[in-house]
């Protein structure tokens, strides 16, 4: 069997990192409220639960946030409706409940749904973390590597695994307020799923085959991002917002299209010659 190799392009690392510096840190952060219907579903369910629950509910929720049966938009919009109308909870057991209701209603996580449940009943039993989030939901912006050490051995898998690292980035979603440019500074590695991995090798900071072969061997993708948040002095939790919101268009459209439908999206809220030099490195070649 041929061993599939693949390389950091150095080149496309500087190019793709100045055309994101270019666009600015506090243009992400906007952008996350603007245009990430994540954020958005999260802060509803905020306003009638409150933050520390909203908090431990999109950090639970994110760990079972793989596999989806439904689109990531419809999945979150999902779990806002569904946990909005609940209660606000009691304890941290009754909102682990709750939370165990929504995913058995919800048709999203129907696929390994089994497997899901147990990875809820073993988040479940970190008690002093859970209770900690929801008595002071600020310690996520405090200390969330160490959250991330704790959620990674209460389900026995390592920190960099994309459900681990996606929970902090939706917990910090629950904390933050809109209109606060309040940055995750902390060194959290890039989540890698399918929009990241297309992405990755469209922008040609890696060479592969395909982005099939940058998902099946995410390591790689994680360091090149490494390499582009410190040179963008972007961190990567909120490059991830950025390339999560654009990730769709390369998939989905051939790439002139592609490029053609975020510009003119972007261009409602942004510079426009910040948003073509970033979709043009973004952008550089065909997802296949």
């Amino acid at each position: 069997m041929d061993v599939v190799r693949l390389d950091i392009n150095q080149e496309r690392i500087i190019k793709v990192s100045n055309s994101i510096k270019n666009f600015g840190l506090d243009n992400i952060l906007l952008l996350e409220e603007r245009v990430d219907p994540q954020f958005d579903y999260i802060q509803r369910l905020k306003m009638k639960v409150g933050k520390g629950y909203a908090t431990l509910y999109s950090l639970i929720v994110s760990l079972v946030s793989y596999k989806l049966a439904m689109k990531g938009e419809e999945w979150w919009q999902c779990f806002s409706n569904y946990l909005s109308d609940k209660e606000i909870p009691k304890n941290v057991d009754e909102a682990i409940k709750n939370v165990i209701d929504f995913m058995k209603d919800c048709k999203g996580s129907i696929i390994g749904q089994k497997y899901k449940l147990k990875r809820i009943e073993k988040i479940s039993k970190s008690k002093e973390l859970l209770n900690a989030i929801v008595n002071n939901p600020e310690i996520v912006l405090e200390k969330p590597e160490e959250i991330m050490k704790k959620i990674a051995s209460s389900l026995g898998t390592e920190e960099w695994k994309k459900t681990i690292t996606f929970s902090i980035k939706m917990a910090y979603y629950a904390v933050k307020n809109k209109g606060e440019i309040k940055p995750l500074l902390i060194n959290i590695p890039m989540p890698i799923d399918i929009r990241i991995s297309c992405l990755t090798y469209t922008s040609g900071i890696v060479e592969s085959e395909s982005f099939k072969e940058i998902l099946k061997n995410p390591k790689i993708a994680i360091k090149a991002w490494d390499m582009v948040s410190e040179l963008s002095e972007v961190p990567q939790i909120h490059l991830d917002s950025l390339l999560w919101v654009i990730g769709w268009a390369p998939r989905e459209l051939e790439i002139s299209e592609a490029r053609k439908k975020v510009i003119e999206f972007l261009s409602k809220y942004y510079d426009s010659n910040k948003i073509n030099q970033l979709i043009k490195e973004l952008f550089y070649r065909e997802c296949k």
